[in-house]
């Protein structure tokens, strides 16, 4: 029975990773071809995306590097920019207390915002995360990662940079994408907008990964207060 569950939950991981498979696949390959013909030597790059496994994060370190940042700006600029995902680790922990501890760092690979946003929406709903489940996705979705990211290396001589970067849209296009397939109660949308006005405004400040943390943290305060005022108002009724 272990074991059928275990295929069904596998197979489930497949359904719920493949869209995110592939979106990520041409942008990842887009950072490989833009690496490449940055001047990038192509394990640094392969490092990058095996190590770092960040769109924004690794897209943002192409061009300080192109600009000569100083080391210490490049390391506190990522930092911020994915200091989120512990926001992401705090929010999926209590769903993961059964695992061992092994299983647990191993599922951190699963912790990118579309991940986040597949696997946090299955938990809500009551669905339980096995670890052959959780596991299988995060590893779906990395090996298409570095997978993009290794065909982009390999192109990147071949492929004009400028190009290339039009396949950037898959990353705004996934988010816009995940977003109209989950909840779509009012608490939910009050999150996104508010989450994305805060982000959206920090961002012409120039906050840089700032934002990001901030318009998670208001959007999921926002979400969660009209939840509990909605509780109280049914409660009241």
């Amino acid at each position: 029975m272990n074991h059928i569950q275990r295929k069904e939950d596998v197979a489930q991981a497949m359904r719920d990773a493949l869209p995110i498979v592939i979106a990520y696949f041409p942008l990842s390959m887009t950072y490989g071809v833009l690496a490449s013909a940055g001047g990038l030597h192509g394990g640094l790059a392969m490092l990058g995306s095996v190590w770092i496994f960040s769109g924004g994060a690794q897209f943002m370190l192409l061009g300080m590097l192109t600009s000569a940042s100083a080391p210490v700006t490049i390391v506190t600029t990522l930092l911020l920019l994915n200091l989120r995902h512990v926001l992401y680790g705090a929010t999926m922990g209590p769903y993961l207390t059964s695992w061992r501890e092994p299983q647990k760092w191993l599922a951190a690979i699963g912790l990118t915002d579309e991940g986040f946003a597949v696997t946090s929406s299955r938990a809500a709903q009551g669905n339980p995360l096995t670890p052959a489940y959780y596991i299988s996705f995060a590893l779906l979705i990395y090996g298409s990662w570095v997978a993009g990211t290794s065909i982009g290396i390999g192109l990147g001589s071949f492929v004009n940079a400028e190009l290339a970067t039009i396949l950037s849209f898959a990353l705004p296009a996934l988010f816009i994408a995940l977003l109209a397939g989950g909840d779509r109660t009012r608490a939910s949308m009050l999150a996104a907008v508010s989450g994305a006005l805060v982000a959206v405004l920090a961002s012409m400040l120039h906050s840089g990964g700032l934002g990001l943390v901030l318009g998670g943290v208001v959007g999921a305060t926002v979400g969660q207060q009209w939840t509990k005022r909605s509780r109280r108002a049914e409660q009241a009724n």
